[in-house]
């Protein structure tokens, strides 16, 4: 797919993306990934073709509700299939689902954190996606009492809409931004949203691509190499770093390898250098 695609020529340049309202966000590591879903890059490992990636889903989706009780004291109910998907997601299982955010900031950190080359950020115009997707989604034979309903804002009992607009027949190519109703701690913090596709069968892209200008309300903000240091020190400041958006001992540990002053100390409480303290010295080191 071709979107409009944006060089940064400095790190400033990110701050006018933070003032559109509804738009979503997407960190890439590498600037040349494509809009994949986890489920469609597990089936292109395994080989599996388009007309079974459907039966795929849903053996994975089985699976991981038979066992997530032996891990979790909550079950969400039977029929509440986004909130089962995202917490596969969560922990890791594929899904349809593809991670964006309305945090410009929180995506450039995932597209910054272990970037060793350009990077990327992309960005949708999520109200206008959805209103095209109804548009399709109706079009297509979804009745039309189920497509409206997604149009207004998501409560409990609106799971069964999400399971009859995407996982049922018929198939209809398209993406929708959507959430569960409960946002566990991560979607929470890290103000996550998710583009679901209607035919997993499909790629990504090509659910995408069935919205007629689509490309057009998409962006690709490129993050140069030479911007990449600034932007996770800027990023750090804002306190926006594996510390803030994974709370816990892990996030924080990892946090300390991504940016922070003990990498490269800013300054010296002494006034006189920039040498590691004494405490700092011969950590690890056996005598």
């Amino acid at each position: 797919m071709t979107a409009d695609t944006i060089t940064l020529a400095n790190w400033e340049q990110i701050h006018e993306y933070a003032n559109r309202p509804g738009w979503i966000f997407r960190g890439h590591q590498k600037e040349g990934w494509e809009l994949q879903t986890s489920i469609e890059r597990c089936c292109n490992r395994h080989q599996i073709p388009p007309n079974e990636r459907r039966a795929t889903e849903d053996r994975i989706f089985r699976e991981f509700r038979r066992i997530y009780h032996q891990y979790a004291l909550h079950l969400p109910g039977r029929g509440a299939i986004v909130e089962w998907l995202s917490l596969m997601q969560h922990h890791g299982a594929p899904t349809r689902l593809l991670d964006f955010t309305y945090s410009v900031y929180v995506a450039a950190y995932f597209a910054t954190e272990v970037a060793e080359g350009d990077c990327a950020i992309w960005a949708i115009d999520s109200p206008w996606l959805r209103e095209q997707a109804m548009e399709i989604l109706h079009a297509n034979g979804k009745e039309q009492e189920i497509v409206a309903r997604l149009s207004h804002r998501f409560n409990e009992e609106d799971e069964d809409v999400a399971s009859k607009s995407f996982f049922s027949a018929p198939y209809v190519r398209a993406a929708w931004p959507i959430n569960a109703f409960r946002l566990n701690e991560r979607l929470r913090i890290q103000q996550g949203i998710f583009l679901v596709p209607g035919d997993v069968s499909q790629t990504f892209v090509e659910n995408l691509d069935a919205i007629p200008e689509a490309k057009d309300r998409l962006i690709k903000i490129v993050v140069p190499s030479a911007l990449i240091s600034e932007a996770r020190k800027q990023l750090f400041f804002m306190s926006i770093s594996r510390t803030s958006l994974f709370p816990g001992l892990d996030g924080y540990a990892q946090s300390l390898g991504v940016y922070s002053p003990a990498l490269k100390p800013l300054f010296d409480p002494v006034g006189t250098t920039t040498e590691p303290h004494d405490s700092m010295i011969n950590i690890g080191s056996v005598h």
